[in-house]
């Protein structure tokens, strides 16, 4: 389903409610009622998503509120944002995830805003060296059945890039009928590719971008699965979905979302420093935001503090303690 975005609509309802969007001073910035305080954020178990929760909450913190991230499932994140039971889910990737958020765009539950990252990727991937064998698209896999074992590794379970997969099994997609796949989760996967990868062994596995495995390893994203993943090698864009009406029922909140876009290169460098160098997501957001001052100031147009300051004045100061 091609994503609309709440963007264009949400100063109209600005307006609607009384609220003005123009620029940011405390006595014109739309301040959030108390129902609005806590922020409560879905968590999927993916590093990007861990990237983008740290820097947003980061600066929601700074703001005065208080930032409650929750891991899920995604059909369960979804389900919460429908019944009210979460706010925000910064990580909807388009078009791999359409068959789950289509049912909830078009009953009305969500809405969809941004999207907060372009330039991603999503399909399945092989090592380089396969591909220099010939692994190249969806319909060379079943080529390679007897080195691969049979086997195509994703990641957890209800994953829509499984349910792609698991589809291309059951229904004997690119000759796949005789496949396997491997679930687990994003590690479980990662520490897979890990073991075989210097042994040159083969493997196809779920691969992505931003993520730091497009460093650690010479990956190729195999042709041919647009019908699965969409066209030109799992092209992407990530949109933020919010429980309906959340925009207009916390503008200055809804203000930061119309504002978040992620760099990324800047995704790609948090992701790398948490998984790789082991370092904690809020400290890398923290000190990734202290770096990059032109963003956090395009970040905080229209926005104050939850008692109505300056918002850039707040994060700022924070940021220097």
């Amino acid at each position: 389903m091609k994503k609309t975005s709440l963007a264009p609509t949400l100063a109209a309802g600005f307006l609607c409610l009384g609220l003005t969007t123009a620029p940011a001073t405390a006595a014109h910035a739309a301040t959030d009622p108390q129902s609005c305080q806590t922020v409560r954020m879905a968590d999927i178990g993916w590093t990007d998503n861990e990237v983008q929760n740290a820097v947003f909450s980061n600066i929601l913190t700074a703001l005065g509120y208080t930032p409650k991230s929750t891991l899920f499932a995604e059909e369960v994140a979804y389900a919460g944002l429908q019944n009210n039971q979460l706010d925000i889910f910064l990580d909807d990737w388009t078009p791999s995830m359409d068959s789950i958020t289509d049912p909830y765009e078009k009953a009305g539950t969500i809405d969809v805003m941004g999207p907060d990252l372009t330039g991603a990727k999503y399909t399945l991937v092989v090592p380089t060296y396969l591909y220099n064998e010939g692994l190249k698209s969806f319909a060379d896999i079943q080529k390679f059945g007897a080195q691969l074992n049979y086997n195509i590794y994703g990641i957890e379970p209800g994953n829509d890039g499984n349910e792609h997969i698991l589809k291309m099994i059951q229904e004997n997609k690119f000759g796949l009928g005789k496949f396997h796949l491997v679930q687990s989760s994003e590690a479980g996967m990662l520490s897979e590719v890990a073991r075989l990868y210097p042994q040159k062994k083969a493997i196809v596995f779920l691969g992505w971008e931003p993520e730091p495995m497009n460093v650690t390893y010479s990956l190729q994203y195999l042709s041919g699965g647009h019908e699965f993943f969409g066209p030109n090698e799992g092209a992407a864009k990530i949109y933020i979905n919010t429980r309906h009406g959340y925009a207009a029922q916390c503008p200055n909140v809804g203000t930061m979302l119309k504002n978040f876009n992620l760099p990324i290169d800047a995704e790609n460098a948090m992701m790398y420093s948490i998984q790789i160098k082991g370092e904690k997501a809020d400290d890398v957001a923290k000190t990734w935001l202290k770096a990059n001052p032109a963003w956090v100031q395009a970040e905080l147009a229209n926005v104050v503090t939850t008692t109505g300051q300056p918002g850039l004045a707040a994060v700022t100061s924070a940021l220097a303690n």
